[in-house]
């Protein structure tokens, strides 16, 4: 299987675009993974691969982002390359080789009106100057709202790439440098998508979100800073924990989720407070698997929203770490 790196294109907007390429490079066998809600999506690129007389496998795992790129699995398969379908390219943050494989990524664009949303509400969003923000889902339609804004006369400052991201403005679970980048800037930030998950990272910055939601079709505000009480609620998991001998680091086989430079500190830390440090890894994580090895707290040194998953065991960020050298 080629190297991807030999490419200078990694982001696709059709499928056709895609395919023009495999062809040309006379590939015989492509993988094919995507997320759980495009999945009769993914039995249609395999029919059409098939047509052109190319053989697609599919990779069974549902994937929640291009962090778990399943290159390896795909080229264990005698794939020829792999195209991930639903997400943008992920650059991993701690530097580490994401490009084992050929890999051609074509981000999932959701058809729902965004802009007619935004149309009918943009007057109550306050603040002259504006970051605008998004998923990946809407991305395409920012530089029609950055237009649009403008032409209201609000001055649109558009966001940059995060550490991990690889569109300008886009938004992660685990990266709102996008946001970030340009904090200082602005005086409050347009979120193109839905729900409180991202927009919540956004607001770290300290800034009003305004949700542009084509699901409740209106305009809704995140406020600022709103994961402070997350926050709070960990430092309060580490302080009730700060006597326990034994702790464990989670983090993931995944590549994008494989934080090995996040480990080695959190492992440091917890070491020189005299811990019991035991590490764990694993590729899909769940609650579960973690019962009965006695362990008195984990650390999420994996995928950051994972922190929110487990409800029984204790479980925080490397961040509320930090508590143990204030408690001393």
């Amino acid at each position: 299987m080629p190297e991807q790196k030999e490419r200078e294109k990694f982001n696709y907007e059709t499928f056709e675009e895609v395919l023009e390429e495999v062809r040309e490079k006379d590939y015989n066998r492509i993988g094919l993974q995507g997320p759980d809600g495009i999945k009769p999506q993914i039995i249609e690129y395999a029919d059409r691969l098939r047509k052109h007389d190319i053989e697609p496998v599919i990779v069974g795992a549902s994937t929640f982002g291009a962090c778990g790129i399943a290159d390896e699995k795909a080229k264990r398969m005698d794939a020829d390359a792999l195209i991930h379908i639903g997400h943008t390219r992920f650059l991993h943050p701690e530097g580490a080789d994401m490009m084992d494989a050929d890999v051609y990524y074509l981000p999932y664009r959701e058809d729902r009106d965004i802009m007619s949303v935004l149309e009918e509400h943009y007057d109550e969003i306050e603040g002259d100057k504006l970051g605008l923000v998004g998923v990946t889902q809407y991305m395409d339609r920012a530089e029609p709202a950055r237009e649009f804004l403008e032409d209201k006369g609000y001055d649109v400052v558009e966001g940059k790439t995060g550490l991990r991201t690889s569109e300008p403005g886009q938004v992660l679970g685990c990266d709102a440098g996008a946001a970030h980048n340009i904090a200082e800037k602005v005086d409050a930030f347009v979120f193109l998508g839905s729900g409180h998950f991202h927009p919540s990272q956004v607001s770290e910055t300290g800034k009003k979100v305004y949700v542009v939601d084509p699901y409740e079709k209106h305009i809704w505000v995140e406020p600022p800073n709103s994961l402070d009480d997350e926050m709070k609620a960990e430092i309060a998991r580490v302080m009730k924990y700060k006597d326990k001998q034994k702790w464990g680091i989670i983090t993931s086989s995944k590549k994008g989720q494989n934080y090995m430079r996040a480990v080695e500190i959190a492992k440091e830390k917890l070491e020189k407070h005299g811990k019991d440090v035991y590490l764990f890894v694993e590729d899909r994580i769940f609650e579960s698997d973690y019962r009965g090895y006695g362990i008195d707290i984990y650390v999420n040194c994996a995928c950051p929203r994972m922190t929110k998953d487990f409800q029984d065991l204790a479980l925080v960020s490397p961040r509320a770490l930090d508590t143990l050298d204030e408690v001393e």
